[in-house]
């Protein structure tokens, strides 16, 4: 769960890359130190990158819990076990393994998806798996830029909003969202599927709640969602736009790799294993449409 809040005024992570270092068939997880976080390694052939920052139980004694007025601790939970069950899914609609990005670490002790400057830890012990999470997007990111191109990473995450729906977030703010199209039109720049619009032949609108938006598709699939076709604006409900992996991990600083975070609900979507399950294969049948039409690949077996 994320607060909604200005992206740009934080400074992107300069750790470095170690992909050739990796290691790892597909399918093998490859952990940190202390196996505080993981990567699930994907398929060469994946554009798809999942992560799931929020839902970590850990709480390492040496690790003093955060305690900033800023701060944000609550659990998003069973995301991780969502994160999973979508990947699953995804693979069994197109033999393509995602690559998964997971931290394992209680919120209250380190959090992944802030800045390092305004995530507010406690420990360098923190920071050091603060870097190791990003650092297993960077080698994701790198993966998918090498064998594929181009590609979507999509940051998981839950929400307990009144409203039961998926909000799909792309950095744009919410006055933004709620304003006409010709004035959303102008804002392709500022989002994170900036490297999408640039070679679409759909307005930014329309990738925003037109006909193949994202949060079309998984409407179309029985997940209601906003912004999309079906809900269009967020209004004055509730609504979070994205947060530091949306922005420093998409597309709106340039590059290939499109990026949107998902606000899911917990009634009717996660908070059971079945809802889980069905719910999984929802969201695989959803990225796989997506990916063929904004990408142009096929990967449906």
């Amino acid at each position: 769960m994320l607060v909604s809040w200005s992206c740009k005024k934080n400074k992107i992570s300069d750790e470095p890359v170690q992909a050739e270092k990796l290691g790892g068939q597909p399918g093998t997880t490859v952990y940190g130190k202390n196996k505080y976080v993981r990567m699930i390694v994907g398929d060469d052939r994946s554009p798809i990158i999942l992560s799931s920052p929020h839902d970590g139980i850990l709480l390492p004694v040496s690790m003093p819990e955060r305690d900033h007025p800023d701060e944000t601790t609550v659990r998003d939970l069973y995301v991780s076990d969502l994160t999973l069950k979508i990947a699953a899914s995804f693979f069994e609609k197109t033999g393509i393994r995602p690559h998964i990005i997971i931290n394992d670490i209680a919120r209250s002790r380190m959090e992944p998806n802030r800045s390092l400057e305004e995530a507010y830890h406690k420990s360098e012990e923190a920071n050091d798996a603060w870097k190791e999470y990003h650092n297993f997007i960077k080698i994701a990111r790198q993966i998918v830029i090498n064998n594929v191109g181009k590609g979507l990473y999509i940051d998981m995450h839950g929400h307990a909003h009144v409203k039961a729906r998926v909000e799909v977030g792309y950095i744009i703010a919410k006055s933004n969202l709620n304003a006409d199209d010709s004035m959303l039109d102008k804002l392709a720049s500022s989002s994170s599927i900036y490297a999408i619009s640039r070679s679409s032949n759909y307005s930014f609108s329309n990738l925003i709640r037109g006909d193949d938006a994202f949060g079309t598709l998984l409407a179309n699939q029985g997940l209601p969602a906003v912004p999309s076709k079906q809900d269009p604006k967020p209004n004055t409900d509730d609504y979070f736009n994205g947060g530091y992996c949306t922005y420093a991990y998409g597309s709106v600083n340039g590059g290939e790799i499109s990026s949107f975070q998902l606000e899911t609900n917990g009634a009717g979507l996660r908070n059971t294993p079945d809802q889980r399950s069905v719910a999984g294969v929802k969201f695989a049948a959803a990225i796989t449409s997506y990916v063929k039409t904004h990408f142009g690949l096929n990967l449906v077996k």
